[in-house]
């Protein structure tokens, strides 16, 4: 089973990789293919300790400091090149306009923090923070204090759910299913949500039906 296989992984190796794959998450844009979430479940599921799992949580809070900071630089150095080029144009608009907020709004540092938490958006903010100039010092602070909650986090997430699977392993087919359409349904509810609220900002400012005026009588 794939993971049995995981299990016998070294955990230094899986810290190395884990390592790599943060770093390049914030600085070259890879999250926003490879989420970073995805990568330390997976690497949370060859983990099975105590001291495994602090080894790959240092490693990993490393790889957010190097993607982190090369990601501010080459905001600081290459400004809204990248958001407008051939690569950026295909994230989406949407999702750097959120990461906009995230990086210039009067929430500031616990916003940067709580970025860690969001797929392909937290890819997007240290170029963001460095385009518009946000201090180095206070950007990597508010970072890294959302990064070591973030990778311990799901390291543990991903270790108990890959050690519950390998004991179980007769439940991993129904209970995958249940979360696949429990994640379905709240997507979708998030969609009818977002549709609900555009909806209701627009109908303010949309113009009134035009009056049906009756002809005179005769």
């Amino acid at each position: 089973m794939l993971l049995d296989m995981l299990g016998r992984l070294d955990p230094y190796l899986v810290s190395a990789v884990l390592l790599a794959v943060l770093a390049l998450d914030g600085s070259l844009l890879i999250g926003t293919v490879l989420p970073g979430d995805a990568a330390i479940l997976v690497a949370g599921t060859t983990l099975t300790g105590v001291a495994e799992i602090a080894v790959a949580a240092v490693a990993g809070v490393i790889g957010c400091y190097l993607g982190a900071t090369g990601g501010w630089l080459i905001g600081r150095r290459y400004g809204s090149r990248v958001r407008h080029s051939r690569a950026g144009r295909r994230i989406g608009e949407h999702r750097w306009n959120r990461a906009e907020r995230l990086a210039t709004g009067v929430s500031g540092g616990p916003a940067l923090a709580t970025a860690s938490f969001l797929p392909v958006v937290n890819s997007l903010t240290p170029i963001l923070a460095g385009t518009f100039g946000m201090p180095y010092i206070r950007f990597i602070r508010w970072t890294l204090a959302g990064s070591v909650t973030w990778v311990t986090a799901y390291l543990v997430l991903g270790s108990v759910a890959g050690g519950f699977a390998r004991q179980n392993q007769h439940l991993v087919v129904p209970v995958a299913g249940c979360l696949a359409v429990l994640a379905a349904a709240l997507v979708v509810i998030v969609r009818r949500a977002r549709a609900g609220r555009a909806a209701g900002v627009s109908e303010p400012g949309r113009s009134p039906a035009p009056e049906t005026v009756s002809p005179p009588l005769r």
